[in-house]
């Protein structure tokens, strides 16, 4: 008799070229390119292909597809994100970014790794599921947003008004290209918590003649000075207030570090984004500061003249754009408050103006969690052996499942991707078929569980 993943290997071909098309819709969240085309492809799909219900949910920001299909007594989530980054800088590029193109191994396209690639892929597992057995494994909630490159901000308003379609689902699941390493696939379990921030100073409407520069604020030092503050470029973060809540790696995180020094060696990014001259040099002590430990980064600053030659000048205005990544135990509202004091201490709360764009709490779901056995079931099902991630160094609005909704969610799938963000964006191609069987099987899996 002929097994689903027989099934799903003979249609491998066919998944692929559908995987293709959808990652060729544009959807970039930044510009809002193609978001509402994309939105409304997937709530189609949920009501015709998975005889589901579906619709637009929309809280002043880009849609959310919400819906449901299925009519087990067991209910769980899947939790997907449809928008991508934009593609800057374009030359950089070796194919059209939405082209989907096949070079060698690989789809190379914004929005193939992360994540649209794994979403649609379970998509179609999803449907196939239901032809090869009637039925799916679970009455299973859809929740597929279009703003978590812009930090989530409608997320918080959807899980408070479906708070009870969700409150008792026996787990989640976000789909993500895991196989950093391939054939290594890892199951994260956590992330950071995120605050992102804006600073901005303006002391006029022209830049001035820098001969005048005694008498007048520069806004770049006023930056440079906050900048200064936060990190020492061969310590890292200076503020003790940053450790604020924070408690030293147990013996079950730093034990974790096994796997994620097999999973996501963190070579592997040194030579990935070809830095060549880390702060750490000691590759297990890097995991550990990198997954377990509070961050501080100045993604970019910008004031006055960079051209060539000369130009004497004042800067009439800077800016500076930071982001904190929290770990457990550890409130988001408190590093603001301290964050807005140390500038209050310096002196410069009168020329600096702060905007917080994102903030949201880290994540945990237990390691003994049926959503986590059941990942590492499927996986031993398809002879791979799955690797534990506790967490991860980066953010993702999953405390709304751990925290608001009581729900354990993990974020796994086979296959391999990489340059999230990046220029040649890719997966290679049997993450499609993979994970068309992944998706139904975890979720079958889960149900059983609770049997």
């Amino acid at each position: 008799m002929e097994s689903f993943k027989d099934h799903i290997l003979g249609i491998k071909d066919r998944l692929l070229e559908e995987a293709r098309e959808f990652i060729r819709m544009p959807s970039i969240s930044a510009t809002g390119e193609g978001i509402e085309e994309t939105a409304g492809y997937l709530r189609d799909f949920i009501i015709d292909r998975l005889d589901g219900y579906a619709e637009l949910r929309r809280y002043g920001g880009h849609p959310i597809v919400y819906g449901y299909a299925g009519e087990d007594d067991n209910k769980a989530v899947y939790y997907g994100m449809y928008d991508v980054q934009p593609v800057d800088p374009i030359d950089k590029w070796i194919v059209d970014p939405f082209s989907a193109s096949i070079v060698e191994d690989k789809i190379i396209a914004r929005g193939a790794f992360n994540t649209k690639g794994a979403l649609i892929s379970s998509l179609l597992g999803l449907e196939e599921y239901i032809k090869f057995y009637g039925s799916l494994p679970t009455k299973t909630y859809f929740i597929i947003e279009g703003e978590e490159e812009l930090g989530s901000p409608s997320m918080p308003k959807l899980v408070e008004d479906t708070h009870e379609d969700l409150k008792d689902g026996i787990g989640a699941l976000f789909t993500i290209p895991s196989e950093f390493i391939r054939g290594r696939p890892s199951i994260i379990l956590g992330n950071k918590g995120i605050i992102y921030i804006d600073l901005k100073v303006r002391i006029g409407e022209y830049d001035i003649h820098s001969s005048y520069s005694r008498g007048i604020i520069n806004p770049a030092a006023v930056l440079a000075k906050i900048a200064s503050h936060l990190i020492d470029p061969l310590e890292g973060p200076k503020p003790e207030w940053l450790y604020k809540g924070f408690k030293e790696p147990t013996e079950e995180e730093l034990s974790a570090l096994e796997d994620i020094l097999e999973a996501l060696p963190p070579e592997r990014i040194i030579e990935e984004y070809r830095v060549e001259k880390p702060r750490i040099r000691d590759m297990r002590k890097l995991a550990e500061e990198v997954f377990y430990h509070p961050t501080v980064n100045i993604d970019g600053f910008c004031s006055g003249y960079c051209g060539e030659g000369t130009k004497t000048i004042i800067p009439h205005d800077a800016h500076m754009k930071i982001d904190f990544r929290l770990v457990p135990n550890m409130d988001p509202k408190e590093i603001i408050d301290e964050f807005m004091n140390m500038i209050r201490e310096m002196g410069l709360q009168e020329y600096v103006d702060v905007k917080v764009r994102d903030m949201y709490p880290w994540s945990q779901t237990s390691i003994d969690s049926p959503a986590a056995e059941a990942a590492a079931d499927v996986y031993k099902s398809m002879g791979e052996k799955p690797y534990m991630i506790l967490r991860l160094p980066g953010s993702a609005p999953m405390y709304l499942f751990t925290q608001r909704l009581g729900i354990d969610i993990v974020s796994t799938g086979p296959g391999h991707g990489g340059r999230a963000h990046a220029p040649n964006e890719y997966i290679t191609i049997d993450t499609i078929w993979k994970t068309a069987f992944y998706t139904p099987t975890f979720f079958k899996t889960l149900a059983d569980k609770r049997v």
